[in-house]
């Protein structure tokens, strides 16, 4: 039984992985295959494989694509494969330890950079129905409407003045209403012929 960082193994792995441009999604999940057997087991030095698990495990369907992946993955390092040729007998993996430099587990990389912007999270208890999408009271941009037009066949100019015109409104109907769908809203007002003033 090997002494193995779990957390600092599977970040140094992703970076490997991030950093390898040969790397496909296949090798990723045969990989984790491997790891979660390596990690059931205690990390032994050598695993056996079963091989129809590891493929239903990594959801490789494909005995070529298996030992394709399989020998990728032992070529650029990620493992050590050593076939059996026995029907009897399994195969053989070895997992090198990543996350440690001269036997001793690495400190966990922390990011040091400025996170992200992220998108402002609104409590659960505000979200009382799902958003129709292609009904909305207000369209996004002008570009937007333009496009919605053009897909009607309606003039660009119809579009350019039924976006000025509601949005000078704040999205209201003239009863002071707000729109629901500004899509029926923008029918209307060409079937209707509005005079924009």
């Amino acid at each position: 039984m090997e002494k193995v960082n779990y957390i600092s193994h599977l970040n140094e792995a992703f970076e490997r992985f991030n950093n390898d441009i040969r790397i496909k999604q296949g090798h990723i999940t045969l990989y984790l295959a491997f790891f979660q057997k390596w990690n059931r087991e205690f990390f032994k030095k050598t695993l056996t494989v079963n091989r129809e698990l590891i493929m239903e495990r990594a959801k490789i369907r494909s005995k070529t694509t298996y030992h394709n992946y399989l020998r990728d993955l032992n070529d650029w390092g990620y493992l050590h494969y050593f076939p059996s040729f026995h029907p009897a007998r399994g195969s053989r993996i070895k997992m090198p330890k990543f996350g440690t430099t001269n036997g001793t587990p690495t400190v966990q990389k922390l990011t040091s950079s400025v996170p992200e912007p992220s998108q402002n999270l609104i409590p659960s208890l505000k979200h009382k129905t799902k958003e129709n999408l292609n009904k909305r009271p207000r369209p996004f941009n002008e570009l937007e409407v333009l496009l919605f037009f053009k897909e009607n066949k309606w003039s660009a100019d119809e579009g350019k003045k039924f976006y000025a015109y509601y949005q000078s409104k704040n999205w209201t109907l003239s009863r002071g209403l707000k729109i629901k769908d500004w899509q029926m809203t923008a029918y209307t007002f060409v079937l209707q012929g509005y005079e924009v003033k």
